[in-house]
């Protein structure tokens, strides 16, 4: 199995601190585990990203403790299906779409059973900065992190956690000034936008009950590569198209079709890891009209065009 971790901390005072940014290969030693402070007297960094993934089908159970100095927080960056529970308390059973995101207070225990491959950007981020960037609003600190646990959506955040994993690529002098701009962002987005429970969250409508839902991811997973539409897939779960849009977004957090988009550009990224695999094939095989449109929406998901992603991927195996 294998496992990676980019480690990303601040050292000196905020919010023009330097970051230090281990290697791509160091490997997490454990879910959720933070990555070990560095020795000789420096400051304890303030914000750490790590990656934790396996693109293995197999079935793995895991705990973890988050320590008293540290809040965490996941972004998830790939489909997965998970059983996900907070101080022995379930808060997610089922598929885990990408780009949801749960916060975890300090000191909280977390237990999580990966059904197959997954693969999380971990940010584990200090009290110290949580306290600074909450210091111009300190009414919104405890709205976040009184939070259930449960995963929640955030497109902004989903982006800037992106953004963060290809940080160190930057290098020189702009690299640690970029991945520290970015951490503050994601906290100071936290503390803005996420209430613990808010009233969108409980007028919201019901998600598709679970027997539905896996006719439907089911039904996407069988037809990837063809020209499928709403009304298609609503009648796999013998739903109307209107109930069945409302339902599945309660669910996942997306809409059908752009649940659809992410899993075509997740299979593309399993292909093209064959250096052999020609950008136009993998589009075609996958349903996209044009390689342009298949660039685009590649871009949009990843970060990168097909090209440039294969090429990063080769410097870092």
């Amino acid at each position: 199995m294998t496992h990676s971790a980019t480690h990303v901390g601040t050292v000196v005072n905020f919010p023009t601190a330097a970051l230090r940014l281990a290697p791509r290969s160091e490997e997490e030693v454990g879910w959720r585990a933070s990555p070990p402070i560095p020795l000789g007297g420096a400051a304890p960094p303030r914000v750490m990203a790590t990656r934790w993934q396996s693109m293995k089908d197999e079935t793995r159970h895991v705990r973890a403790q988050t320590p008293d100095n540290f809040h965490f927080m996941c972004i998830g960056l790939r489909r997965m299906d998970i059983r996900l529970s907070v101080s022995g308390r379930p808060v997610h059973d089922g598929v885990l779409t990408p780009g949801m995101i749960q916060v975890t207070r300090p000191g909280v225990t977390t237990e999580c059973v990966f059904r197959g491959a997954y693969d999380e950007l971990h940010l584990h981020i200090s009290n110290d900065l949580v306290a600074e960037c909450a210091s111009k609003a300190p009414e919104r600190r405890n709205h976040l992190f009184m939070a259930d646990g449960a995963p929640f959506r955030d497109q902004v955040i989903e982006r800037l956690g992106l953004a963060l994993l290809t940080a160190d690529e930057l290098g020189g002098t702009f690299g640690p000034i970029y991945a520290d701009s970015l951490s503050i962002a994601i906290v100071s987005r936290l503390l803005a936008s996420r209430p613990a429970v808010s009233d969108a969250e409980r007028s919201a409508p019901s998600g598709l009950v679970r027997w539905r839902l896996k006719r439907a991811l089911d039904y996407i997973e069988a037809h990837l590569g063809e020209p499928i539409g709403l009304a298609e897939i609503a009648a796999a779960t013998g739903l109307t198209r209107m109930h069945f849009a409302a339902q599945f977004r309660a669910a996942t957090g997306l809409r059908p079709h752009e649940y659809l988009l992410r899993r075509r550009v997740e299979c593309a990224q399993q292909l093209l890891l064959s250096p052999n695999a020609a950008v136009i094939d993998v589009a075609v095989e996958l349903g996209f009209q044009t390689q342009a449109h298949f660039t685009n929406v590649f871009k949009r998901f990843v970060g990168q065009p097909p090209h440039a992603w294969r090429q990063t991927r080769s410097r870092v195996a």
